[in-house]
């Protein structure tokens, strides 16, 4: 019942005020009492109402008097829980008035345009509203008296439906001005603003998922967090992102550590930079002295803070290894039967000389199966350069001047007055690359002590064919059947002090140098020998002859024919036994020929 009276008085009111907005100027010349409504045409709804406000605001107020009688009992009972209610209510409250000041401020606003818009529309419109008004004004009697009646039998007051009206317009406004959020706080401290409680949902899954990859371990989430609502400005985005990062770095799953990296690759953490640097400086330690006046990495070698994830177990020990290990290992090759020098160099891609600087110890024309030739060096993980200064003396070889002598042969010489060494101080600035020597430059070279002169004698004598050249020419042609060392024959290991050349009986042997024939004739199991000495005093034995062409006393040149290759003697086949003596000490001959 009560809606349809409301219905009934909304329904009159808005008769009324066609009617009576129409009817404004009568009521003026009628009513002169009523002239200081008539300057209110401005606002129109104003004249529509107005008469009826005045007239039962006092009907309202005995209304509000009686209803509040019979309502304070129950007041009363509800007092304590209005307070409780309301004490809750107050933040909401406080935040809900400063929003709808901002609201009421627009509405304002929009009233005074529409005051003047309407006040515009009324002027043009009056005339029109005047004729209309006379005709009609009996007929607004008869209305507003029913709407009197109605007005009289509803309990409630006008005034109530204004305010609803206002507040109705006030919370679209409000609505369209400010979209509803939370504030998000983490263990009491405010991290961020989010649109709903789903969002933040959503949010903590990508943080455990975030976590969960970092540690490589299941995550779950379990900080307090707490929601307040609050209110954003209409199309103000909420920082979902921020969010998430504040909540991930609650989480504490990554933390500050420190890398190091050589040439760009990252290869370990430490806790701070002071233990990555002591681990750089145990790897240059080995290669610094007292004279050590530079030192660095040629590779690009840096240390930098990073933030690892909390669970990072650091390994000191594993990363000094790699630091001081080798980024490449050296390569070797087993000596097979068949290989040779060039042949492995070749299939290392090395020539004969790259090989032999890395095996300088090896022997290229002796190799035996089983040896290990290096082909390719280690490449350290960090080469340490070092420059040191160093003070050395360099000996200042004595100069040589030569005395003409006509008592000997040409081409040689004798000492006639010896000289002195000289001393030179020299200070030089060397560089190393891991110890190695590979750039030495002079700083400077002061001398110490002064070179004196050595005279040396030089013969003018013509040397006669059979004088000794001091160089040696094989005795014959063929092949090599026994070398100079230790060797097996006749089921023992014996000392061979020779060389021997096998070649078909009767072929020609001749004198490595020239020189006197010492001896010729039989000599044990040499069998058929000559012995031949030379100038210098070195002495050539050529052994089991067939037979012999020279005579003990005969001066012999070098290339003259002084036997025949037999087998006398101890001889296993047709062969010359050529032997070497230096101060009577047998030499290999293969250094001399």
């Amino acid at each position: 019942m009560r809606n349809w009276h409301l219905d009934r008085v909304h329904n009159s009111m808005a008769s009324l005020r066609r009617v009576s907005g129409n009817a404004a100027q009568q009521v003026k010349n009628h009513l002169k009492g009523a002239a200081h409504r008539a300057k209110a045409t401005t606002y129109l709804w104003k004249l529509s109402a107005g008469s009826v406000v005045a007239e039962y605001k006092a009907t309202a107020r005995v209304t509000h008097a009686a209803c509040k009688a019979k309502m304070a009992p129950v007041a009363a009972k509800m007092a304590p829980a209005v307070a409780a209610c309301k004490a809750k209510a107050a933040p909401a409250a406080q935040v809900c008035k400063e929003k709808a000041a901002s609201a009421a401020m627009v509405c304002s606003d929009l009233a005074r345009v529409a005051g003047v818009s309407s006040y515009r529309s009324a002027r043009k419109n009056w005339d029109k509203a005047s004729e209309w008004g006379k005709e009609n004004w009996e007929k607004a009697g008869v209305v507003a008296s029913r709407v009197r009646v109605r007005v009289d039998r509803h309990p409630v007051s006008p005034l109530l439906y204004i305010t609803l009206l206002c507040v109705g317009i006030g919370a679209v406004a409000f609505n369209g001005m400010y979209t509803k959020a939370y504030v998000a706080y983490v263990n009491g401290e405010e991290v961020g603003v989010v649109s709903s409680e789903e969002e933040l949902s959503s949010i903590v899954g990508n943080v455990e998922t975030r976590v969960a990859s970092v540690l490589g371990e299941e995550y779950s989430y379990d900080a307090e967090i707490t929601l307040a609502p609050t209110y954003l400005d209409a199309g103000t985005q909420t920082n979902a992102r921020a969010v998430e990062d504040a909540l991930f770095e609650d989480t504490g799953a990554m933390m500050n550590a420190y890398a190091v990296s050589v040439d760009g690759q990252e290869l370990g953490y430490a806790q701070t930079s002071e233990e990555l640097q002591t681990m750089l400086d145990n790897v240059t330690e080995p290669y610094l002295n007292e004279q050590t006046v530079e030192h660095h990495f040629t590779q690009d070698v840096e240390i930098y803070e990073v933030e690892v994830p909390s669970n990072t177990q650091f390994t000191p020990d594993t990363l000094q290894s790699t630091l001081s290990g080798n980024k490449e290992e050296a390569e070797y090759v087993t000596v097979e039967r068949g290989d040779t020098f060039n042949s492995i160099a070749e299939a290392a891609g090395l020539t004969g000389d790259e090989l032999q600087a890395l095996n300088p110890d090896a022997d290229s024309s002796q190799l035996t199966a089983g040896d290990q030739l290096l082909v390719k060096q280690a490449v350290p993980m960090l080469t340490v350069e070092t420059v040191v200064t160093e003070t050395y003396e360099e000996t200042i070889q004595s100069p040589v001047e030569y005395v003409d002598n006509p008592n000997l042969y040409e081409g040689t010489t004798r000492l006639k007055a010896a000289g002195q060494d000289g001393v030179e101080k020299i200070e030089a600035r060397i560089t190393c690359i891991n110890g190695q020597e590979t750039q030495r430059e002079e700083v400077s070279r002061t001398t110490v002590q002064e070179a004196t002169t050595t005279y040396m004698y030089q013969g003018t004598k013509e040397k006669p064919a059979t004088a000794s050249t001091g160089s040696f020419i094989w005795p014959l042609s063929g092949t090599i059947t026994s070398r100079f060392g230790y060797r097996n024959i006749f089921g023992s290991t014996s000392f061979h002090s020779g060389l021997d050349i096998a070649a078909p009986y009767g072929t020609q042997i001749s004198a490595a140098d020239g020189g006197t024939v010492t001896f010729a004739g039989w000599r044990g199991s040499y069998g058929q020998t000559v012995i031949i000495t030379h100038d210098d005093g070195t002495v050539t034995y050529y052994a089991h002859c067939s037979s012999l062409l020279v005579n003990a006393g005969d001066k012999v040149y070098q290339g003259q024919a002084i036997a025949r290759v037999g087998m006398t003697g101890t001889a296993t086949g047709y062969h010359c036994h050529f032997e070497v003596r230096v101060n009577g000490k047998s030499v290999n001959p293969e250094n001399y020929l």
